[in-house]
This record gives C-alpha cells, sequence and structure tokens, in this order.
C-alpha cells in the first residue's frame, strides 16, 4: 500500500469537517468519521454508516482514517480554527458521543433538537423540539 501524503490527509479533513457541518445524512457519517480520528475512546463510527457517502466523501474517510493512523496528527491541528470547528462538530452531533449512542433519535425533530421549517422563499426557522427538551434524543 501505497502512504498517504500529509496533504491528502488534510484536504480529507477539510472535505469532511464542512459536511459535518450539515443537517444530513452524509454529515452525521462525516462527524463520526472525523469526531472518531479526533478522540476515539468518545467518538464511535459505525462502519455501516459509510455506504451512505458519495464517492468523493467515502475516500476523504477512507483517508481520514489512514491518515490518522499513518501520520499520526490529530485531524483537528490540520485546519485552520481546526479546534473550534470540531467543538461545533462535537455540539451539533452529541448523539454519537458514546454515553448517547444508546438512546433513540427523536421522531419530531429527526435528532436536531430544533423543528425546522421554511417558508416560500426557503428561508429557515428553527424552533426547539419540546419531545426531547431540544437534546434530539428520547430516554
Amino acid at each position: 500500500m501505497i502512504p498517504i501524503e500529509y496533504e491528502e490527509y488534510e484536504e480529507a479533513v477539510l472535505l469532511l469537517t464542512g459536511v459535518a457541518q450539515t443537517d444530513t445524512s452524509g454529515g452525521r457519517v462525516a462527524a463520526q468519521v472525523v469526531l472518531s480520528a479526533y478522540n476515539g475512546s468518545e467518538w464511535q463510527l459505525d462502519v455501516t454508516e459509510l455506504s451512505l457517502l458519495d464517492g468523493e466523501y467515502y475516500q476523504a474517510a477512507l483517508n481520514v482514517i489512514r491518515g490518522r493512523k499513518e501520520i499520526m496528527v490529530e485531524p483537528h491541528d490540520l485546519i485552520s480554527n481546526g479546534q473550534e470547528i470540531f467543538y461545533l462538530i462535537r455540539d451539533r452531533w452529541q448523539q454519537y458521543h458514546i454515553s448517547n449512542r444508546w438512546k433513540q433519535t427523536c421522531s419530531t425533530c429527526n435528532g436536531l433538537g430544533d423543528i425546522v421549517e421554511y417558508d416560500d422563499y426557503d428561508r429557515e426557522t428553527r424552533t426547539p423540539c419540546h419531545k426531547c427538551n431540544s437534546t434530539g434524543l428520547i430516554v
């Protein structure tokens, strides 16, 4: 196997951290990948979720995994404002922290913690979900 280049790892982290900040299934998987590479004892990747990623993002996920192992640099150290970005991702995807994995995703807000509605101009309005107390999780 040809070793991964530092730049490939860096590009993969940058790509996945961007996606991980979205409310999509790809964002969910990207968050699991980068957070697991960041702190694997608290954040773990459900490997079956990798099938949700399109080709470019799937390759980026593999590059993050390889880069973390082969280059031995934490992913947040590769990008500008990395610590802040990882805190945002961590806060956004708390339901995938190991202490919350067993909890059920709220069906009312789809795990977002907020009810998201759009008007005729595609402007987003968010209101706190009362079913899960804005946690996105049901115990």
